[in-house]
């Protein structure tokens, strides 16, 4: 998803402002409960919801209807594996994707030190309940995980980039590896495959705190579950394929498996380069 869509509405907020249009246009309607919950841990029990809905994915053999996920040749990262994520507090896009992301590294290892994000109240599906990445901690025999939150939810500058990071970034989030260039979110599997949208839309989210969103993951039966599930599993099979199928519950997953077959019929993707 671009980036262009969402400056496009910052410039539109910081025209407004010099209007009396600008209190309405872009005032900050972050509900005091959620802005309560701003940058503060989330709770050990929201988490565990989360691994408990990762896993109960795992048995969905249901294939996505579009891939989002392309193949590349880049270069590797490092050893294991290196997925880098590219993001921004602001962004409702990035904080839709850091979801499914969330539910793919549970699959892999231990993630900790995520706090509780809204995207920008002033923008496209304002105040989209989230997470940070910016302190976020990830632990796995399988898989390195690279998070950089570029700037914070007021778009002020907050992780620098990498030297590494930004090479990358420079290659291939640029046409015809994606759609526009520069967008975020920008994720990238170790030079081998790119996540070229979020595994659901903003718009899926919108009306719900993290509890909601957390428990309608967790449902089997729900409509959250149903769209989420099949990118998370495409997702799995694409790092499964650059780690060498480890772990084996989770590579030889039903679900993951379904979705491991289905690449090549939804997208072309050839095998990684390494």
């Amino acid at each position: 998803m671009s980036n262009i869509r969402l400056r496009f509405s910052l410039m539109l907020c910081a025209m407004l402002a010099g209007l009396a249009l600008a209190g309405t246009a872009c005032a900050d309607t972050t509900p005091p409960a959620l802005a309560a919950q701003l940058n503060h841990a989330v709770a050990p029990a929201l988490m565990q919801q989360l691994l408990r809905a990762s896993t109960a994915g795992l048995r969905i053999t249901q294939r996505p209807a579009v891939s989002y996920i392309k193949a590349i040749q880049g270069p590797a990262l490092g050893k294991p594996p290196v997925l880098l994520y590219i993001g921004a507090d602001f962004c409702p896009y990035c904080a839709a994707q850091r979801w499914g992301l969330a539910l793919a590294l549970l699959r892999f290892g231990q993630l900790s030190g995520v706090r509780y994000m809204l995207s920008s109240p002033t923008d496209v599906y304002a105040n989209t309940a989230t997470f940070t990445f910016q302190f976020a901690r990830f632990s796995s025999p399988y898989l390195r995980f690279q998070a950089i939150e570029t700037a914070n939810r007021a778009n002020q500058r907050l992780m620098p980039m990498t030297a590494q990071a930004k090479q990358v970034f420079g290659a291939f989030d640029v046409p015809p590896y994606v759609r526009f260039a520069y967008g975020i979110p920008f994720v990238y599997l170790d030079g081998a495959y790119l996540l070229t949208q979020p595994m659901i839309s903003p718009a899926s989210l919108q009306g719900m705190d993290w509890q909601q969103i957390a428990t309608q993951l967790a449902a089997p039966r729900s409509a959250l579950f149903a769209q989420m599930m099949p990118q998370v599993n495409a997702f799995s099979a694409a790092i499964c394929r650059v780690d060498g199928n480890r772990p084996t519950r989770v590579c030889a997953a039903p679900g993951v498996m379904a979705a491991n077959a289905g690449l090549a019929d939804l997208e072309g993707i050839l095998q990684p380069h390494h």
